[in-house]
């Protein structure tokens, strides 16, 4: 069976541990790749030959230097292989035109990042446990 496979792409790294805990608790079998920005993460992504090493899923952060959440989305959106990796926007952002860029680039899902740490905590195992599921049965 392939791996699990989660891509985190977040430039902050004290949200990036505490999404490799949650996740490392809840998916010990997961395996968690990070990229500091959307440059680095087109680099590591370009570097993935066979398609069963890609990523399940991407957890994408918009506001980022270098090359942000929106920008990232376009160059893989122009990439036949990259375009077919589900991505979910984990941001703090409730801007509505950020909102309305990621849908129309098509992601899979918007989450704005909660203050409260327990629906925090819920929704980023929603979102694995989505893709866990569909990846385990193969959908």
């Amino acid at each position: 069976m392939n791996k699990f496979n989660i891509l985190i792409i977040e430039d902050n790294n004290i949200v990036v541990m505490g999404i490799r805990k949650i996740y490392n608790k809840h998916f010990p079998d997961a395996n968690i790749i990070h990229s500091e920005n959307g440059l680095k993460a087109l680099e590591l992504l370009s570097k993935i030959k066979n398609d069963t090493d890609l990523p399940t899923f991407i957890l994408l952060d918009i506001n980022m230097h270098v090359l942000n959440g929106i920008e990232f989305l376009e160059i893989i959106n122009k990439d036949k292989r990259l375009k077919e990796i589900p991505v979910v926007i984990h941001t703090t952002s409730s801007n509505i035109e950020d909102y309305n860029a990621c849908q129309s680039l098509g992601v899979s899902n918007y989450y704005v990042k909660d203050i409260d740490f327990s629906i925090y905590k819920n929704n980023l195992i929603t979102i694995a446990d989505y893709w866990y599921n569909s990846f385990k049965n193969k959908i």
